[in-house]
């Protein structure tokens, strides 16, 4: 038994409608249509439109596959203490995931000079920490202003992982009135 072979194509308004007068013919050489024969014609076309429209999904398959594996790299937790992950197609890095994370520390009370930590971050940072800002929760006192009541990071080299930090608390001021009681941070890695 003989079969169509199929053509991807798609031409609109161009199945063929039989006669009643068109005699019945099938494929044979020297038959209309090309051998195809008019019979056989309107099925060809068919077959030929439906192969375009198989050639046309396998493709939108595949990209809905890329699509759905690109949606899935944006995540994060809306909170206090919280993340975003958005993937970006890095000029030097390639496909990675920017990592942005913010939160709060609050000690509820005034804090004096000194080391602090480690605070966890709300996931860890798979390669690096680019940015880190703290930033203190008590404002300078009237009369006090620039009398030391800000956090600063330790130094990138001295963080020990990327899941972790350690924040300094400068010196409070002379009354003790400007002592940081926690502070709000940002940072940003991938």
């Amino acid at each position: 038994m003989a079969t169509l072979i199929d053509a991807a194509e798609f031409t609109s308004n161009e199945v063929y409608q039989i006669q009643a007068t068109d005699p019945v013919e099938g494929a044979a050489s020297g038959a209309s249509f090309s051998g195809t024969g008019i019979s056989n014609q309107p099925h060809q076309q068919l077959a030929n439109r439906t192969a375009f429209l198989k050639q046309r999904q396998d493709v939108n398959i595949s990209k809905i596959g890329v699509l759905q594996a690109f949606q899935a790299l944006f995540t994060g937790l809306m909170a206090q203490n919280g993340y975003l992950k958005i993937p970006v197609a890095d000029i030097n890095k390639g496909l990675i995931q920017y990592i942005i994370q913010w939160g709060m520390v609050n000690w509820g009370t005034k804090q004096s000079e000194g080391l602090y930590g480690p605070y966890s971050f709300p996931i860890a940072f798979p390669n690096a920490r680019e940015v880190f800002m703290p930033v203190t929760l008590t404002p300078e006192s009237p009369g006090h202003a620039g009398a030391g009541d800000d956090v600063a990071m330790v130094s990138a080299g001295n963080l020990p992982t990327t899941s972790q930090f350690w924040v300094w608390n400068n010196s409070p001021g002379p009354d003790s009135t400007d002592a940081s009681q926690g502070f709000c941070w940002f940072a940003i890695g991938f």
